[in-house]
């Protein structure tokens, strides 16, 4: 391997995140000597796979693994990684965010012992320090397993994909196999976060199908644990598809007034709904732009929906993608990005009517006070 080169491994599915990723990964200052490529991964068909090829295809001693949805914020994170490796040779892997000890359920989250720290943003934007924290005169902690958000390694373990050939439990299984393989797991001292993960509402279709899974590699003993996982998956199985129907019809019916232009009615509706209805992604964020219109109307502009009644656009399909580029690009001005990048912020901004109500708006959601 060329222990003077790091690539960055990303599955991605969205061009738009991937974009946005990249650009953060090119203002990271790159240690002297060092090189950097990135490795898009398409069309995989499994994180643990995708990442599988990205190994593969690179001759680098330190390989990023990052979701397309985060975002580093660190300018000095390729320096300190490689720091903690460089010193630490046991140090088979870092993440951000990790537990310094798994739950027998093998949920990650489920033990009060997580560790590190995370900017994320899910509708609204918070700092996580988690509940044991790294004291700053270490450089990081041990942790039993790292969320996969982003895993950095100095050493080439091949992913479960034998196993894992879906969305869920490769990072926990790939810290049972560095833990296997032994080596340690660390989670560095941040005094603030260094990555956004642009989350995003989480998908627990398959989650406990793979939780399964991992128990009988990892800890086949615990059969009331895999039994429960059984179970739980047989009655999801069953359960009936009325409050899905439910949350689609609310959706139907917000995007029917909207397409109409009954731009009061539908912000009412959403007003009194939402509570039934804030699982669901499309219907707060058309919530969103409601309360944006209501307060463009008071401001006395008409501004958010400006751009569907003036082009070709399916409000279902440009709005969900219209938040997410007016975050990104309030992120690329908060966190100082070089002025080309805001210059196309601000460009978009005023080519999409997006006010100074709605930015302020967003902002308040997407960026920790």
């Amino acid at each position: 391997m060329n222990s003077n080169k790091i690539s960055f491994i990303i599955c991605t599915n969205d061009e738009s995140a991937l974009h946005e990723c990249e650009i953060y990964i090119q203002q990271l200052e790159i240690p002297a000597g060092f090189t950097v490529n990135i490795l898009p991964i398409r069309q995989a068909s499994s994180m643990a796979e995708g990442y599988n090829t990205g190994m593969l295809q690179s001759d680098a001693k330190y390989k990023v693994y990052l979701h397309q949805d985060v975002l580093i914020l660190n300018r000095h994170f390729l320096q300190d990684t490689i720091s903690i490796f460089q010193n630490n040779p046991q140090i088979g892997m870092i993440g951000m965010v990790g537990t310094k000890q798994l739950h027998t359920n093998g949920c990650m989250w489920s033990n009060p012992m997580r560790t590190g720290a995370i900017r994320s943003h899910f509708l609204s934007t918070s700092d996580d320090y988690f509940d044991i924290p790294i004291p700053q005169n270490r450089t990081f902690t041990p942790v039993e397993a790292i969320d996969g958000l982003l895993m950095m390694t100095q050493q080439d373990i091949l992913w479960r994909s034998d196993l894992f050939t879906g969305w869920d439990f490769y990072d926990i299984s790939q810290s049972k196999e560095f833990t296997r393989a032994g080596y340690r797991i660390a989670v560095p001292y941040q005094d603030t976060p260094w990555v956004l993960h642009d989350s995003g509402f989480m998908n627990l279709e398959d989650y406990h199908k793979y939780r399964k899974k991992y128990l009988e590699e990892y800890h086949a003993q615990n059969q009331v644990e895999i039994d429960a996982c059984a179970r739980f998956i047989a009655t999801s199985q069953d359960t009936p598809v009325a409050p899905k129907l439910s949350e689609d019809n609310a959706v139907s019916t917000l995007l029917t007034m909207i397409d109409e232009q009954k731009y009061e009615d539908a912000f009412h509706f959403s007003q009194e709904n939402l509570s039934q209805n804030q699982d669901n992604e499309l219907f707060c964020i058309l919530t969103l732009f409601l309360q944006i219109f209501q307060q463009e109307t008071i401001a006395g502009i008409h501004e958010i929906f400006a751009p569907l009644e003036n082009g070709d656009f399916n409000a279902a399909a440009w709005l969900p993608k219209h938040y997410d580029q007016i975050c990104r690009y309030l992120w690329r001005i908060e966190y100082n990005l070089p002025e080309e990048f805001q210059k196309e912020a601000q460009e978009y901004f005023t080519k999409w009517h997006v006010s100074e109500i709605a930015r302020n708006r967003i902002h308040i959601l997407c960026i920790p006070e």
